[in-house]
């Protein structure tokens, strides 16, 4: 079963090609361009889908020798950042307890028919961290990539309510460095807002983190609240979960959409696992500090 939960009016797409003066034919034409470099690249694994070169295009402003480079770092990142990939498959024991342990959910409707929403809500603390939570995101954007519209931003609700001291210490530097070596090296995700519920008085640090390593235009559309009243103001009622009042699906029934999905998708999964560049045969060393050489930024933080 294949539920369409990255449903997205069809107009979206087409003022997003017309943003950067592209039309679907054209984008294409990139895509194809993409295509044949990568042919020629031969440490990569594999050439791209179209529709997810496409994607990446948006991602990147249909800048073309950036793409490149994002598509590149999306191979490498699997052989650099091995504790980040080797267990992300959705059958691995480890992804299974993730998913038990928490709501990860896509809202029915896009925001103004074009931003994303995900709702994410630990369901009991101290069963997994920071880690593994980017690892079933990166599976969920995995399969963005082939069906969604990359050309709108994406609005993030997590709900801490269920989050402990414990879970927050596992945000080690090393961690966040190799979450922004994922989610900025490889993906260019717009963020149209962040939204932090029901936070704990040590979330804190937390924001003291995402002020040293977010852009500044990107850090002030993080907005911390103590409840959940706030979501009146971004999603519709008849969008809002009924956890929380709404009139829309349960976290439950927006998770559990997300895992048929993430089922569908599962042959593509078991070839991550053996994804990997041969380092062998790249042309120009990999310069690895272009990846993982922000981490002295943010090296002291700590938590009390």
């Amino acid at each position: 079963m294949n539920p369409n939960i990255f449903h997205i009016d069809e107009n979206v797409r087409k003022n997003a090609l017309e943003e950067h003066n592209k039309t679907e034919e054209t984008a294409r034409e990139d895509a194809k361009t993409i295509q044949i470099w990568m042919k020629t690249q031969h440490h990569l694994p594999e050439v791209m889908d179209e529709a997810k070169i496409i994607n990446f295009l948006f991602m990147n402003k249909f800048n073309v020798e950036k793409t490149k480079r994002k598509i590149d770092t999306y191979y490498t990142v699997r052989s650099l950042i091995p504790d980040f990939f080797e267990q992300t498959n959705p059958k691995s024991p480890l992804m299974r307890e993730v998913v038990d342990a928490l709501y990860f959910g896509v809202c029915p409707k896009a925001l103004n028919d074009k931003h994303r929403v995900f709702i994410i809500k630990v369901r009991e603390s101290n069963k997994f961290g920071p880690r593994e939570l980017v690892m079933h995101s990166a599976n969920v954007t995995e399969m963005r990539l082939y069906e969604d519209c990359f050309g709108s931003g994406e609005i993030l609700i997590f709900d801490m309510i269920n989050v402990s001291l414990s879970d927050l210490k596992k945000l080690t530097p090393t961690v966040v460095a190799k979450i922004l070596a994922i989610f900025q090296k490889v993906y260019s995700i717009r963020s149209e807002g962040i939204y932090i519920l029901n936070s704990p008085s040590y979330v804190s640090v937390v924001i003291s983190i995402l002020k040293s390593v977010l852009k500044p235009k990107i850090f002030e559309r993080v907005q911390v609240c103590e409840n959940t009243d706030i979501l009146k103001t971004i999603i519709s009622s008849e969008d809002i979960p009924k956890d929380y009042g709404g009139e829309g699906p349960t976290l439950e029934e927006l998770h559990e959409m997300v895992n048929l999905k993430l089922a569908f998708y599962q042959d593509r999964f078991d070839e991550l696992d053996h994804l990997r560049v041969d380092e062998s045969l790249r042309a120009e060393k990999l310069n690895t500090e272009e990846i993982l050489g922000i981490y002295g930024k943010f090296k002291k933080f700590h938590f009390d």
